[in-house]
């Protein structure tokens, strides 16, 4: 599975699997599914899916609209060049040879999750981080870091967000390496808007980003949203903190025109929307109930799976 960003400036790939896996199953491959996550001529203009033969010859398609197509030569295709904008899609393969059955090694990663955090901590809510190489850009420097960037980082960065480390450990060292700060995400931090920074203790990078997007996504509905709490406190950055978070920035942008670039065109008309401290604590309180209720339902669905060992849509557990 890869999750695809295509604009007008280039082309990211976040790979979920190895490719060396995709290439060892290439030849079983039995169907191809392309899940949409954003619309043409809303959020792109060009890109267009093309086949070679047969009707639609084209697809201008929606967010949420799911392209699935038998993957042989009945099927060659084509995407036109982005014009403007970015389309990102969600790309997936079927297969009908049991061998690569991924739902029971899922549904062991799942038990062990949902086994190890208690469903009411915000920990349980959130994705298994993967390896640091994972979420380096490009990936043929994913083991050195010398080049490129991380993706969590450059997301926040692109949103208007800047790192801070919780302990408050000012890594100056030549010492240090990417690959130490890239640790330094899996624990707790603070989030900078500009000159102010926010005082609400995130658990890792995957949290904060997740809470940011949500932010970002939600933030025209949650203008009216009545309270749920107390708004986060947003005080003056520090010199020292100004200094930590430039050198986390340089060690985890190293490309910092490359992550703009690829990346630039993300959040569209929200891009640049000025922070408001009380929209994003209700951002906080909406994403926590929204993660909540997707948690009880994958606790609640796991022992089906589990029982039938395959991952189905599961009703009335009530």
């Amino acid at each position: 599975m890869t999750i695809e960003i295509i604009s007008n400036r280039g082309i990211l790939r976040v790979w979920w699997t190895w490719k060396t896996k995709l290439m060892a199953i290439s030849f079983s491959i039995w169907l191809k599914a392309v899940c949409y996550l954003n619309s043409y001529e809303v959020d792109f203009k060009g890109g267009l899916f093309h086949f070679q033969d047969g009707e639609p010859s084209s697809f201008a398609p929606m967010a949420g609209d799911v392209l699935i197509y038998t993957a042989d030569s009945r099927n060659v295709h084509s995407v036109s060049k982005i014009d403007e904008g970015e389309r990102v899609t969600l790309t997936l393969w079927f297969s009908r040879d049991a061998s690569h059955d991924e739902d029971a090694k899922l549904l062991r990663s799942l038990s062990d999750s949902s086994l190890s955090c208690p469903v009411s901590s915000i920990a349980s809510c959130l994705p298994t981080l993967a390896s640091n190489n994972m979420y380096w850009f490009p990936p043929d420097e994913a083991s050195r870091f010398h080049l490129g960037f991380d993706i969590r980082t450059a997301r926040l960065h692109i949103l208007g967000f800047d790192i801070s480390s919780s302990d408050g450990e000012h890594y100056s060292s030549p010492l240090d390496s990417s690959s130490n700060f890239l640790e330094s995400l899996k624990m707790p931090l603070y989030l900078a808007f500009g000159d102010e920074l926010l005082t609400w203790e995130f658990v890792n990078i995957l949290h904060a980003l997740q809470v940011v997007q949500f932010y970002n996504w939600k933030a025209s509905e949650l203008e009216t949203a009545e309270p749920k709490g107390s708004s986060i406190n947003v005080i003056p950055l520090s010199e020292s903190q100004r200094q930590r978070i430039h050198t986390l920035k340089a060690m985890l942008l190293k490309d910092l025109q490359l992550a703009d670039t690829l990346l630039g065109h993300i959040s569209g008309k929200n891009l640049h929307r000025s922070f408001d401290s009380y929209i994003f604590s209700a951002a906080i309180s909406e994403w926590e109930a929204y993660t909540f209720k997707l948690r009880k339902e994958l606790v609640l669905s796991l022992p089906y799976w589990r029982t039938h060992e395959s991952i189905f849509s599961v009703v009335n557990l009530d």
